[in-house]
């Protein structure tokens, strides 16, 4: 449905993800601190399949990485938020 509004130049050209932005990088934002916070709580000890101690032993190496690590653990770390935050809103079970 789309091919028919969009160009072939853009139609053609090669897909890229959408990521959020790396929060990691940002120690002093919002989003960070949401990501810190998250994790660091209960709403991570809540869900059973994720080692929490392991979790916040990264978290606490955030840091010392260097860039291209932080950016690389980024990703990790938004998909557990997101779970966070799915757990808490809709009360998942497992």
């Amino acid at each position: 449905m789309a091919r028919r509004v969009i160009t072939d130049t853009v139609y053609r050209r090669p897909q890229h993800p959408f990521l959020s932005p790396a929060a990691t990088l940002h120690p002093g934002e919002r989003l960070h601190t949401l990501l810190q916070d998250t994790l660091r709580g209960p709403a991570l000890r809540d869900l059973p399949f994720f080692d929490a101690g392991r979790v916040v032993d990264l978290l606490d190496r955030l840091p010392s990485m260097d860039q291209g690590s932080r950016v690389a653990s980024d990703q990790l770390l938004m998909m557990l938020l997101s779970a966070c935050v799915l757990q808490q809103r809709y009360k998942l079970a497992a």
